[in-house]
């Protein structure tokens, strides 16, 4: 179990306990076509479609791809905030 007082932590569990997640590539937010990158809600890595050794191509995001959670980040809290989680469907 990750410690209360890990740095990554700062109010998920407000809003991403016992959600479903989708296992994917990174993929730009619909409803905001202008934005160019993500970032985990966790540790804050970034996740762009930029061709950089920096930024992550995939991971797990909620159905709507408003949120964003690097593959570290996910293997870490999985289990505390039961995120169910399917494969990309399309």
């Amino acid at each position: 179990m990750i410690p209360k007082d890990d740095k990554r932590r700062h109010g998920q569990e407000n809003f991403l306990t016992g959600i479903a997640l989708v296992h994917r590539k990174y993929r730009q937010y619909q409803k905001n076509p202008e934005w160019n990158h993500d970032h985990c809600r966790f540790c804050w890595a970034t996740f762009s479609l930029i061709d950089s050794p920096e930024c992550l191509k995939e991971g797990y995001a909620t159905t709507d791809d408003y949120n964003w959670i690097c593959p570290t980040c996910f293997a870490d809290f999985k289990d505390e905030f039961k995120w169910t989680v399917t494969e990309e469907m399309d």
